[in-house]
C-alpha cells in the first residue's frame, strides 16, 4: 500500500501541478490532501477546483477555517484571506465547509497500524508540532517547543504514523510508539528549500516507511500570476520570490 500525502498548497497552482504530476508517475494507491489550499497565493480558486475535481480525500487546515469565518486570521493575513474568499463561488465555499479534521487509513484491523492524516495535530488545525529540541536549536537558535509539550496534544492518538503539514519543515520523529511525519508543504517553504514537497508512505511487511519528495516547479508562473491577479501585498510576494527564489513561511 502506497499513500501520497501533500499539504499546504496556499494558492500556488504551479507547485500544485508539479507535485500532482510527480505523484502520478509513482503508482500510488491513494492520494490525500492535508489542508491549507487557498490563502496566500494568486490562484486560490484554481487550486481548490483542481483538488476538488480529483475526488481525493481532503481535510481542512487553519487557513481554510479563516475563509469560512470559523477562526480569525492574524492581522497581517486578513486582507489576503478576504481576497481569497472573494475568488471562490458558493459551491467551492460549501465544499471547503464539508471537509473533516482527519483522515484515517487502516492497512489492518488494528488501529495501532493506522496512518492518521491531520493538518496540524489530532485535536485541531492550529497547534504546531515542531521538530525535536535539538533540531529547533539548529533551525531557530532556541527551543520554541519543549518535547514534553507533545504529551497533551498526542495523548490517546491511536495510530502507527501521524502525518501532517502546517509547519513547512520536513521531519520524521518518534513520540513513544507513534511516528510523527511532517510531510511539509507544496508552497511557502519553512526550510529554505524552494522545492515543492510531499510525503510518500508505504505499508509493507507490517510497518510503514516514509519518504519526503522534493519537486521543482516553474516559479515564474507564480510571479506572472501574482502580477496578473494583484492580491493584497502582491508586490512584496513578487519582490521576495525574485530575490530568494521563494516566499518563506514565517512562524
Amino acid at each position: 500500500m502506497r499513500i501520497a500525502v501533500f499539504s499546504d498548497v496556499h494558492g500556488n497552482l504551479a507547485a500544485l501541478e508539479a507535485v500532482l504530476q510527480d505523484i502520478a508517475r509513482r503508482q500510488v494507491d491513494e492520494v490525500v490532501f492535508a489542508g491549507d489550499l487557498c490563502v496566500a497565493g494568486p490562484r486560490p480558486a484554481a487550486c481548490l477546483e483542481r483538488v476538488r475535481q480529483m475526488n481525493i480525500p481532503c481535510i481542512y487546515g487553519n487557513t481554510d477555517h479563516w475563509l469560512l469565518g470559523i477562526s480569525e486570521p492574524p492581522e497581517h493575513m486578513k486582507s489576503m484571506s478576504e481576497w481569497a474568499l472573494a475568488q471562490l463561488n458558493q459551491n467551492q465555499h460549501a465544499w471547503l465547509r464539508s471537509l473533516p479534521l482527519t483522515h484515517r487509513i487502516s492497512p489492518t484491523d488494528s488501529t495501532g497500524d493506522d496512518l492518521l492524516i491531520v493538518h496540524a495535530n489530532p485535536k485541531d488545525a492550529y497547534w504546531l508540532i515542531f521538530p525535536p529540541e535539538t533540531e529547533q536549536m539548529t533551525h531557530y537558535g532556541r527551543i520554541r517547543q519543549p518535547d514534553s509539550d507533545l504529551d497533551e496534544w498526542l495523548a490517546g492518538t491511536e495510530a502507527a504514523v501521524l502525518a501532517y503539514g502546517h509547519l513547512h519543515i520536513p521531519n520524521i520523529r518518534h513520540w513513544g510508539d507513534l511516528v510523527l511525519a511532517n510531510i511539509s508543504s507544496v508552497s511557502l517553504p519553512g526550510d529554505d528549500d524552494p522545492h515543492a514537497k510531499y510525503g510518500l508512505l508505504h505499508w509493507e511487511n507490517g510497518h510503514w516507511t516514509i519518504e519526503h519528495h522534493r519537486v521543482e516547479f516553474d516559479i515564474s508562473q507564480e510571479i506572472a500570476a501574482f502580477k496578473q491577479a494583484q492580491p493584497p501585498g502582491w508586490e512584496i510576494f513578487v519582490q521576495t520570490i525574485e530575490e530568494k527564489g521563494y516566499f518563506p513561511q514565517v512562524v
